[in-house]
């Protein structure tokens, strides 16, 4: 299906017009100035349920999990805090378990509906169905050493992993350490997120793994440094790294009262050098505005640079009824993947980010009629490729810990586009069906002196 050449400039009178919307009228009093769509992604109704916090983590609130958002960490300021508040106890432990059954069903098409060659149609049917548990762990041995072991086992495909396993150790409260299996973030995009350098693979088939993270904070002031040496199984030729397979990186944080600004960089031989530069803010009329920048070196010529860079604005509107992203995404790389790490629907995968210009627009509207009813939708065009995703849904819980979605993924524009051959959809249909039912909930138990 071939996209209108009309459709960029539709998007951005869209876009223009909803923030035009915004500059003309006030938001309530007392409502939140924070916006789901910057902290939460969309796509993660594929993903697993958002476990309660622990013990002075970031409560989660919004639509869903964070795109490979370290557990407790929402940024550089907020895990100094939250790490600071863990360490007022003395010493202790919490329990808990989580669960969930979901089953489902998802039929879909290896072509788009409206598209159909005559005999080339093939449907599929598939029946989801499956089970989690995740035993949590998180002892707090002294006031400066705390331990976190998170176990996950899954049925039908009889997995039994170890989705966390990292200490805390804080160095008289000027220095504070975190080592182990965990994943960390960088980076401000939901859409995009070409500038987590943490989360970007190289080229190539050496993708795959969990990271293991060897992290260093330093508050600074109203800041703070923080060193990362990071490692993937996907990037080690044994169980042991060498030098060569272990990636280096450096972030400086500076929030200041009108703006929240990063600097780092990353380096991994296998990779180019990658250095970004970001700013976030609040516009008049309780606008959130992001933007990202990159300079990628590949080593063999230092010579030959590429530039990447975003600007991103979101609003909520009418008391956070429904909340407004839209985001314009340059990207210079060739090659350019990021890692997505496993969930209850997809393998781990490395997605790869489409050169050239990209435009991203995201909605959820939060009628509070009953259930908890929400609708969502995120669209993401590739410009050059002339390629669309786009995931239209909704959600509602009806029940007690039941939890019913249906979303509907769908793949437009070039069959040579990059959305049509590497979709969302979890056989890479370019058009499916996806209704899930859920059965989840949590038990905690905690002791602290």
């Amino acid at each position: 299906m071939k996209i209108p050449p009309f459709f960029p400039l539709f998007f951005l009178l869209l876009l223009s017009g909803s923030f035009w919307l915004a500059a003309q009228q006030s938001r309530p009093a007392g409502s939140s100035s924070d916006t789901d769509l910057l902290d939460r992604d969309i796509d993660s109704l594929f993903g697993d349920p958002e476990p309660e916090a622990g013990p002075g983590e970031a409560a989660g609130g919004g639509d869903a999990k964070i795109a490979g958002k370290e557990e407790g960490e929402t940024g550089d300021a907020s895990f100094t805090g939250s790490l600071l508040k863990d360490l007022v106890r003395r010493s202790g432990f919490a329990l808990e378990g989580s669960f969930r059954f979901y089953s489902g069903f998802a039929p879909g098409w290896s072509e788009t509906p409206w598209n159909w060659d005559e005999g080339e149609e093939e449907f599929t049917r598939p029946v989801l169905g499956g089970m989690s548990a995740d035993l949590i762990l998180d002892f707090q041995i002294s006031d400066v050493f705390r331990v976190r072991n998170s176990f996950g086992f899954s049925y039908p495909a009889l997995a039994l992993a170890v989705n966390e396993f990292f200490f805390d150790y804080n160095v008289k409260n000027r220095l504070f350490l975190r080592a182990g299996k965990f994943t960390p973030s960088w980076g401000r995009s939901s859409s995009y997120p070409f500038a987590d350098l943490l989360s970007r693979v190289p080229p190539g088939d050496k993708a795959w793994g969990d990271p293991y993270v060897f992290k260093v904070n330093l508050p600074i002031g109203v800041g703070g440094i923080e060193l990362i040496s990071l490692t993937r199984r996907g990037f080690m030729a044994s169980d042991t790294p060498t030098p060569a397979e272990l990636g280096y990186g450096a972030k400086y944080n500076l929030a200041l009262p009108w703006v929240d600004i990063d600097l780092g960089a990353f380096y991994l031989e296998a990779m180019p050098f990658r250095v970004i530069a970001s700013a976030k803010t609040t516009l008049p009329w309780d606008i959130e505005a992001y933007t990202e920048g990159l300079v990628a070196a590949p080593h063999e010529t230092r010579e030959d640079l590429s530039l990447s860079a975003n600007l991103g604005l979101a609003r909520d509107f009418l008391g956070e009824l429904f909340t407004l992203n839209g985001e314009l995404f340059y990207n210079g790389e060739e090659e350019a993947r990021w890692f997505s790490p496993k969930t209850d629907l997809r393998e781990a995968k490395a997605i790869p980010l489409i050169k050239g210009f990209n435009a991203a627009f995201n909605l959820v509207i939060r009628p509070r009629l009953f259930w908890d009813f929400r609708i969502f939708s995120q669209l993401l065009y590739g410009i050059k490729e002339d390629t669309v995703q786009f995931v239209p849904g909704f959600s509602c819980k009806p029940l007690s810990h039941l939890e019913l979605s249906l979303a509907v993924p769908m793949a437009l524009g070039s069959r040579d586009g990059t959305y049509y051959r590497d979709n969302v959809d979890t056989r890479n249909r370019p058009f499916a069906v996806v209704l899930l039912v859920s059965l989840q909930g949590s038990q905690r138990f905690d002791y602290y002196r």
